[in-house]
């Protein structure tokens, strides 16, 4: 966008944020009693989060194309919208523990299943499978960025009559581009990748405009820094939580009255250990899939998916050397915590068997999940046809200035274990 188009979009944010700034500042005062009561909302950003972005905003210095100083300016409105935005979500959310305290506390999350993968591993189909199972209860898109059971009732009582879930569908399709849903299919009423609505609610996802620093260690769902210990460890295992009993208590009780399981998808690799610590009665999935091709399908997938429009898609150069360490380091601590001996019982699928043997896959994940010897009959056993060639943009890793050869042999010993045989089969091919 050119300078003058853009200075305009500036001052007209500053204005809108000039005026929410007004409608909002006799929120805070509840809100902070709300906080002295329960507790900072675990979906908002906290005071420490603020500063260091702000921080980053004016001091990244990442390589060509850089930040425009516009675009510097243009970051801090969005950080300022963030800020401005936190006394109503917050006072949203403690809505809900005026009206439904007693019964979320009286709703526990039990047994919960975790489809825990690396992005772009083809975990988000099977996720279309699990989540229709009627055993199971998972948070719809919306759901986890809106976090309100009241909000939830309030929909469910007039939907449709208000406005229609089409148009709520065409609505966030029109906020994606076309490269994103090229590659990832998105629908408001479904499950989708947890931490990324969580991130989107924090302002991690704002990395994608700093460089390729804040990149790998904001985005990269592994890493572990004093900056963002206590964001995985604390904020997001207690937001899921509360979350997950609020998902709980809205669906009800499961066939014959039994009590629902709590089913979440997505790349959180780094909150493993402190989701097993809260839930050791949990179940976690991941899907492998070799980690060349994954890699280039999250850069172009990346590239694809700006969180914000008016600053244009993420730079090239910046992924390329941003993503590809952090994605390692999420392949060796999947690798590791997935072969530990101890700890809660874990699933390991590949993506190979899920493209060649659907139906096999998935009894797989039934029988080791739910304990089913049969295959439920909503769970398709053949692949439907999806278009998954032609790609608007689809740069290989050659072309980003990446060795793919490097890149695997480093990986070795995770390649090696993303071609193992699922138990079954190793019990097939001994007689």
């Amino acid at each position: 966008m050119s300078t003058v188009p853009f200075l305009g979009r500036l001052l007209g944010k500053g204005a809108l944020l000039a005026l929410l700034a007004l409608l909002t500042v006799a929120t805070w005062p509840l809100f902070l009693l709300g906080v002295a009561r329960w507790g900072w909302p675990p979906h908002q950003a906290r005071l420490w989060q603020f500063r260091r972005y702000v921080h980053l905003t004016w001091t990244a210095a990442p390589p060509p194309p850089g930040i425009a100083p516009l675009s510097r300016a243009y970051l801090l409105l969005l950080i300022v919208e963030k800020l401005l935005l936190v006394p109503v979500h917050g006072l949203a959310w403690f809505l809900d523990e005026v009206l439904c305290g007693k019964q979320l506390d009286g709703t526990p999350v039990r047994a919960p299943l975790f489809l825990l993968s690396a992005a772009r591993s083809g975990s988000t189909q099977i996720s279309r499978y699990l989540e229709t199972d009627p055993r199971l209860a998972a948070p719809t898109v919306l759901q986890t960025m809106f976090p309100y059971l009241w909000l939830w009732h309030l929909v469910r009582a007039t939907a449709g009559r208000v406005v229609p879930p089409s148009w709520v569908e065409r609505a966030l399709a029109r906020m994606a581009s076309e490269e994103f849903l090229q590659r990832h299919e998105l629908s408001p009423f479904h499950t989708d990748t947890f931490e990324v609505m969580f991130f989107h609610m924090h302002l991690n996802l704002l990395a994608l405009c700093l460089g390729p620093d804040p990149i790998a260690s904001d985005v990269g769902f592994s890493s572990m820094e004093e900056h963002n210990r206590s964001l995985w460890e604390d904020e997001f295992v207690v937001f899921l939580d509360r979350l997950g009993s609020k998902t709980l208590a809205f669906a009800g009780a499961g066939e014959g009255g039994q009590p629902r399981r709590l089913y979440i998808k997505g790349h959180f690799q780094a909150a493993d250990d402190a989701l097993a610590q809260r839930y050791p009665d949990a179940h976690f999935v991941t899907v492998v899939r070799d980690p060349v091709s994954r890699l280039q399908s999250v850069l172009n997938h990346l590239h694809g998916n700006t969180p914000c429009e008016a600053l244009g898609a993420v730079p090239w150069r910046w992924l390329s050397e941003g993503l590809p360490d952090s994605t390692a380091a999420y392949c060796r601590r999947e690798k590791d915590w997935f072969t530990r001996s101890e700890g809660p019982s874990r699933t390991v699928i590949r993506f190979t068997d899920y493209v060649t043997d659907l139906e096999g896959t998935m009894r797989e994940v039934y029988r080791s999940c739910l304990g089913d010897e049969v295959l439920p009959d909503h769970v398709p056993t053949q692949h439907a046809p999806r278009q998954r060639k032609n790609y608007r943009v689809n740069r290989s890793l050659s072309e980003l200035g990446i060795d793919a050869a490097a890149y695997g042999a480093q990986l070795d010993d995770y390649r090696a274990w993303c071609r193992q045989p699922r138990p079954s089969q190793v019990a097939t091919q001994g007689g």
